[in-house]
């Protein structure tokens, strides 16, 4: 079995990656010349992923033998993202999506997994707002069931929760110098919202971070940050914040 510490660098297998954060981390990726193999339904437009020149391989994520194919031929000396979502309670990318991904990984040996969910997932459901939970509540249960998934197969793993996504720039700073702000805190007490481009950095820094391995991180643009005041920015875990 090969570890995360002896992976090449900048090599990803992603999955979700045709649309929203995923793409955008496909597109980050391939402007750091990383290499990106990414799953994609045969079904999806898949043209914006190839312009950025990532390889896709046509296959479902809900498809136990898809997955364990792509994972095979692909996964071994990469680095796992998925950003995946969406579907019918009960079938969903969220938790479905996410079990066959793990399942498939722990098959082929591969270590290294940086798992998109939401806020209002896991732990950070009880720090959730009641709007919140009314409009998607399902959709989080499902998204904490593949969090629960993911945890239990001993992978390297580190969770993302962003919080509310927008195309640009959350911050009004961000947004007035075309680039975001934000930063990861490693506790689920968080709100606020944050750039999908954005998001895609912090995803990467993570993979590039073997600090992160084992953490469970919010996403948020510290200009929308609603917390209390003992919050403080992740720095790692050997440089705790001031």
């Amino acid at each position: 079995m090969q570890t995360s510490e002896h992976l090449a660098p900048g090599r990803i297998l992603l999955f979700g990656g045709t649309r929203g954060t995923g793409l955008e981390v496909a597109r980050l990726a391939r402007a750091r010349d990383w290499d990106v193999v990414a799953l994609a339904r045969p079904q999806s437009d898949t043209q914006a992923l190839s312009s950025l020149g990532a390889r896709v391989v046509a296959g479902d994520a809900l498809d136990a033998d898809d997955v364990a194919m792509v994972m095979s031929a692909f996964g071994r000396d990469r680095q796992v993202v998925s950003t995946l979502g969406g579907g019918p309670v009960g079938a969903s990318a969220d938790a479905q999506g996410t079990a066959t991904v793990v399942d498939a990984m722990v098959d082929a040996g591969v270590r290294r997994l940086v798992l998109v969910t939401s806020l209002g997932a896991g732990d950070s459901r009880a720090h959730a707002s009641e709007r919140l939970l009314a409009a998607i509540g399902p959709v989080l249960a499902e998204k904490t069931k593949g969090e629960d998934h993911a945890r239990a197969a001993d992978l390297d793993l580190t969770v993302i929760r962003p919080g509310g996504l927008v195309d640009g720039p959350a911050g009004e700073q961000g947004r007035a110098r075309g680039q975001g702000t934000g930063q990861l805190y490693d506790d689920p007490r968080v709100h606020g919202r944050i750039g999908r481009a954005d998001l895609a950095r912090l995803v990467l820094d993570c993979l590039d971070d073997p600090a992160t391995i084992g953490r469970t991180l919010s996403a948020i643009d510290p200009e929308t940050l609603s917390a209390p005041d003992d919050v403080r920015v992740w720095r790692g875990a050997d440089q705790p914040a001031a």
